[in-house]
């Protein structure tokens, strides 16, 4: 097997399922004998995690003020590594990447567009899409669909390549799961959970959520929401809590390292998106981990849950819908299993990291054969 020297690059400091995603790739082709280079903001979490893998780590700072010089440094580190394959991530790397390897021959340059949001079809974005890089990556087939409408590129340029993940090796019990998180917030054993894992933002309907489970409240009075993650608005969300009277039920308990002991927890995991969502890891995670999932049918949401089929799907931006949801999973609990079961399937067969290492991989020599030809 041939061994590729890779560059990735990423533009933003947070650790979110993006970042996630591309270290966990990372890591699966360095472990098969690739050379693996990350190219990142220097103090950003990928950046970090990179080092204390053993790969090579060049910082660029990653702004609109200094494009200009990330371009020039940019084209310094391609021109002294000449890697097999270039893959960028982000907003402005990718404007930076792309543009430092003109004219450089690498065979296969890759630009990955992780959210759904519309690309529009400017002068600039016909240049990066259908110029300066090869193959396009998108992590749902919504996005790959709007990307082939709006830009007029062909459709044999962009694939879907959905995120793979990696479980534990054991995965914690439910029962041992649920015992812990009553002892970490000092509940009584009785309390069931529910949740949501991931940037707690605006943006992915956290505040729809608390809305949704104050509606439900005096129903299930041993229900209890836990949101886990770094929150953008901490001071904001508090006070709305506060104001619902909901400040002993809902939990705000910061970045969590150990996801699955949370999933595992959870009597059910929401991920309330308003709009350009990809597939999200938290979701494809949850099904693995038995945990009934509530997504909004907002990018590729509705593409991990089947329409349906795996899990609950409701419309964006609608507390009522996702209450309703809540409480069909909790007073039929045997549909829920029946559709848990379903999920953990579908996820085992679909979306393990071997099965997207071994798509990444396919493409790499699908790209690297085309450059050969021409």
């Amino acid at each position: 097997m041939q061994r590729y020297t890779i560059v990735h690059s990423l533009c933003h400091i947070q650790w979110g399922g993006l970042e996630r995603r591309v270290f966990n790739e990372a890591r699966w082709m360095a472990a098969r004998g690739h050379r693996m280079c990350i190219v990142a903001p220097e103090g950003s979490p990928v950046c970090c995690r990179a080092r204390e893998e053993g790969w090579l780590v060049e910082a660029l700072k990653f702004s609109r003020v200094s494009l200009i010089s990330d371009i020039f440094r940019f084209r310094r580190i391609l021109q002294t590594l000449r890697p097999d394959i270039l893959n960028t991530h982000g907003n402005i790397d990718t404007k930076a990447g792309l543009c430092a390897a003109m004219g450089l021959h690498i065979p296969c340059i890759i630009l990955s567009r992780h959210i759904t949001a519309p690309v529009p079809n400017s002068f600039y974005n016909r240049m990066l899409y259908r110029n300066l890089c090869d193959t396009i990556l998108t992590t749902s087939e919504s996005a790959r669909e709007q990307i082939v409408r709006s830009l007029s590129i062909s459709s044999e340029k962009i694939f879907s390549v959905p995120s793979g993940i990696i479980p534990p090796e054991n995965l914690i019990s439910q029962h041992s799961a649920h015992l812990e998180m009553t002892r970490l917030l000092q509940r009584p054993q009785r309390t069931q959970f529910i949740g949501f894992v991931g940037r707690v933002t605006r943006e992915k309907g956290v505040d729809y959520i608390v809305e949704a489970f104050a509606g439900i409240q005096n129903r299930f009075p041993n229900l209890e929401l836990v949101l886990a993650g770094h929150c953008d608005y901490p001071e904001e969300l508090t006070a709305d809590i506060r104001a619902r009277s909901l400040a002993d039920r809902v939990h705000l308990i910061g970045y969590q390292e150990d996801i699955w002991k949370l999933y595992r927890a959870f009597a059910c995991m929401l991920l309330a998106s308003v709009e350009n969502e990809g597939v999200p890891q938290s979701l494809i995670e949850s099904m693995y981990a038995r945990c009934p999932v509530v997504g909004t049918c907002v990018g590729g949401i509705p593409e991990i849950l089947k329409n349906g089929e795996l899990g609950w799907l409701v419309r964006p931006r609608d507390a009522a819908d996702i209450a309703a949801a809540l409480t069909d999973i909790i007073e039929h609990p045997e549909l829920t299993r029946m559709k848990v079961e379903k999920a953990c399937a579908h996820v085992k067969n679909h979306h393990t990291i071997d099965q997207m290492g071994s798509r990444l991989l396919y493409i790499y020599q699908g790209c690297q054969a085309d450059q050969r030809r021409h």
